[in-house]
């Protein structure tokens, strides 16, 4: 039997506090280690941006991103993408 909270769960863009743009901008990024590797966003919110990359971290480690036309903007790795990485 199912609980009435799992049939009503919310999928996971309904959680989304903000509404997520697709970009294509390029950029690098620098892990804890400080080695820098180039990257695409592929999509980004105020709160959150996925970005495509050859090489990722590990889920909690700090991230630096420097973005054309945006600058730098700094959080943590959230989650591996089949292609790169998300961060919040």
């Amino acid at each position: 039997m199912r609980s009435a909270a799992i049939e009503h769960a919310p999928a996971a863009a309904e959680r989304r506090n903000f509404q997520r743009v697709r970009v294509k901008i390029y950029g690098r990024f620098m892990l804890e280690d400080r080695s820098e590797h180039p990257c695409q966003v592929i999509d980004m919110s105020p709160g959150n941006v996925a970005l495509r990359a050859d090489r990722t971290g590990e889920p909690g480690e700090k991230i630096i991103a420097y973005l054309d036309h945006i600058g730098r903007i700094e959080g943590v790795m959230t989650r591996r993408l089949q292609d790169g990485f998300a961060m919040t």
